[in-house]
């Protein structure tokens, strides 16, 4: 009975047996892979040159530049109007004609301005003639002075005659009365009569101040006549005409418009970078140009504040009158390059080579070093290409700058030069 129990025994040690000889074989195999299989050995890690181009840098004197759209303005466009009541008979001009000062644009009919200075010229004969006669009537007053004065010391002599015979009693009482009634009647006249010749000079003033009323108003109405016929105030184009032949003109009424040929202008909206600049350059007298309209421009003036919407102050270029050349037509627009004054050790760059606006870097061991550099402005260079204009005290002539725009650059990065 016991024999199965036996023989089940015997083949559980034959399989411990079994696993634990290959296990002990494999281990044997593996130490022999091991102590037989070749050394290993790290891999050297190689660094990444980045390749760029570069160009040799020598500071100087530049002068910067940008360009800019430039309006066509006038600082100086009459409204011609008039305050003569008249038809219009003659209009010599038309939209867009080029006038030379003095050049007659309009004529009105003046019969009506010609029968009124011809009553204000009779006028003043009338009272100039008045004034003469009020001369020529003090003149015989005056001289009549004398027999006035002649008349009245013969009345007081009578009349002390008289009373002293009254007082003897050699006349009558009626009589005597008669010669001082006389007596009485030349004194009132004689005072009448210097009253009179006191009075002369106020009538001589009032009627010399109507005199020169009346010649103020004949002098009006030449000026009025004068203004049937309508003038150009000085060079320019004409810009509108608002009147036609048979039209009535009246006091206020716009005739045409004209805009002064020295009063043109380009209004340029200046960066707000450089308007600090503009206005130190006007302050100190420096003069800044342009180019445009087929001329060289001159800055005249600068507006007075920044316009809602705007980053920057306008300026005014001065558009010169070329004889045999018309001016651009106003509210036209065009291009523009303003050349500012002379910048001192700055570098010309390509735009690729300025890092957050602030930052160069330059080519040292094949390694590249940060430079801080103050952004100055911008040119345009011989060959048409846009640079920008940096100056730094780190900047020094022969140096090497990248001219390639990397995606993360710092100072160490290893580099492949080659001249752009």
């Amino acid at each position: 009975m016991k024999l199965p129990f036996k023989v089940n025994l015997q083949n559980a040690n034959r399989r411990t047996v079994a696993g634990i000889g290959f296990l002990v074989i494999t281990v044997l195999a593996s130490a022999s892979l091991f102590a037989t299989g070749p050394d290993a050995k790290p891999t050297a890690r190689v660094e990444k040159a980045w390749p760029v181009s570069i160009i040799d840098i020598t500071p100087g004197e530049l002068n910067p530049t940008f360009s800019a759209y430039g309006r066509v303005e006038s600082n100086n466009i009459a409204h011609i109007r008039t305050d003569l009541v008249a038809q219009v008979k003659h209009v010599h001009v038309r939209e867009g004609d080029w006038v030379a000062q003095g050049q007659v644009l309009i004529e009105l009919s003046d019969r009506e301005a010609l029968l009124k200075l011809k009553e204000r010229e009779a006028d003043l004969a009338e009272n100039r003639a008045r004034l003469e006669s009020i001369k020529t009537e003090f003149d015989l007053q005056k001289q009549s002075t004398q027999h006035y004065e002649s008349m009245q010391r013969i009345a007081q002599a009578t009349l002390k005659r008289h009373e002293d015979l009254m007082a003897e009693g050699l006349i009558s009482q009626s009589l005597l009365d008669e010669v001082l009634a006389r007596a009485n009647q030349v004194n009132i006249d004689f005072q009448a009569h210097m009253r009179m010749l006191a009075d002369f000079p106020n009538k001589l003033a009032g009627q010399n101040a109507q005199v020169r009323k009346n010649e103020a108003l004949a002098d009006q109405a030449r000026i009025d006549l004068e203004k049937a016929v309508v003038t150009a105030p000085f060079d320019g184009p004409v810009l509108r005409v608002m009147v036609a032949p048979g039209d009535r003109s009246n006091i206020g009424l716009p005739l045409l418009e004209i805009a002064e040929a020295d009063g043109f202008e380009i209004r340029v909206q200046v960066p707000e970078t450089y308007t600090d600049r503009f206005g130190h350059y006007l302050d100190q007298g420096v003069e800044v140009t342009a180019h445009g309209a087929g001329q060289r421009l001159v800055l005249s003036r600068l507006a007075s504040e920044v316009k809602h919407g705007q980053s920057g102050l306008d300026a005014f270029f001065r558009l010169r009158v070329i004889p045999g050349k018309p001016l651009p037509a106003l509210g036209r627009v065009i291009d523009i390059e303003v050349r500012l004054p002379v910048e001192t050790n700055v570098v010309a760059l390509p735009v690729q080579s300025l890092y957050e606006n602030q930052r160069v870097y330059r080519v040292e061991n094949d390694r590249l070093q940060s430079i801080e550099v103050e952004r100055i402005g911008e040119m345009t260079a011989p060959d048409g290409s846009y640079r920008v204009l940096v100056r730094s005290a780190g900047l020094e002539s022969g140096q090497k700058i990248i001219t390639t725009a990397l995606p993360r650059p710092i100072s160490g990065l290893l580099v492949s030069a080659a001249n752009g």
